[in-house]
């Protein structure tokens, strides 16, 4: 953790403090929208680990499968709204298993090239530069499983998984 003294941020006894957080605001759609797809995106990320069917992660899969039926049904979802979003994540899973694939060998890659006898910093850069990318991509297919999700559930149910996001205090987005 950084402890800085600003201007901006002052402690009235003059002790360091933290510095405010910058570009939360940007994030805060992020939010609102995340919770909403909780069960789509533990569902294609159980997928993408191999956990679709028949896959070595079965348990995976019906763990997070569980999960979005639950915040569905705890938002009153309908079969039919069920049925959909279990439909736009399943269509997502195959380019996210790609994804998660091509980000796994990016590791490798640089944990091999970090571990070489000579180190060939440019080789690293452009190994990390790809890497960046890779996420990109995937946060571009969560993006737009989110989005059509988010389009699936009416604005109430879209309020009420907020408040479900916001009773798990253990979850990174959750409570105080």
């Amino acid at each position: 953790m950084t402890v800085t003294t600003s201007p901006s941020n002052p402690s009235p006894d003059g002790t360091p403090t933290r510095a405010p957080r910058r570009g939360s605001r940007k994030w805060t759609w992020l939010v609102l929208a995340l919770p909403l797809m909780l069960g789509g995106v533990t569902y294609s990320v159980a997928y993408a680990h191999g956990g679709g069917p028949g896959g070595r992660g079965g348990f995976m899969h019906e763990r997070m499968q569980a999960r979005m039926d639950r915040v569905l049904t705890d938002v009153g979802a309908t079969d039919s709204q069920k049925a959909q979003v279990k439909a736009i994540w399943v269509g997502l899973a195959p380019q996210l298993k790609a994804a998660h694939q091509e980000h796994r060998q990016l590791r490798e890659q640089i944990e091999q090239a970090l571990s070489a006898p000579t180190i060939d910093s440019a080789a690293i850069e452009k190994l990390r530069q790809q890497s960046v990318q890779s996420m990109d991509r995937t946060s571009t297919l969560l993006t737009q499983g989110m989005v059509s999700t988010a389009k699936v559930l009416t604005p109430e149910q879209r309020q009420k998984a907020v408040a479900e996001l916001h009773r798990h205090p253990h979850h990174p987005l959750g409570g105080e």
